[in-house]
């Protein structure tokens, strides 16, 4: 599931929604990033996740993408992993529990 643009948050439950649908309807895993993305703009407004163009991710934005990923496809928590791409430690950790709550939550364990 994708994020929305950094100027367009609204586009949030749209894109959720279609990516739950689609992924319904061919019986395929949606990894819930954008949900991801959302959180951690509620959660850390000042945390920036987009590149210049407002669109792709930062740094920081593909970290939680990844982090999201790693959640859903093996259904372990990303926190505490020491891996952080360079970003400092709170920020990182800060990061692997929104993508772990994130996860939890969208497949509603």
């Amino acid at each position: 599931m994708s994020w929305a643009y950094a100027d367009k948050p609204e586009m949030t439950e749209q894109l959720a929604e279609a990516y739950t649908v689609a992924g319904n309807a061919n019986n395929a895993l949606v990894i819930p990033a954008g949900l991801a993305f959302a959180r951690a703009r509620r959660e850390q407004p000042e945390l920036n996740l987009y590149a210049p163009d407002k669109r792709h991710p930062s740094l920081a934005g593909t970290y939680l993408a990844a982090c999201a990923t790693f959640a859903a496809l093996t259904g372990r928590s990303p926190v505490g992993n020491s891996y952080h791409a360079t970003i400092d430690e709170p920020t990182a950790r800060f990061l692997q529990t929104v993508a772990w709550q994130t996860v939890q939550d969208y497949y509603g364990k």
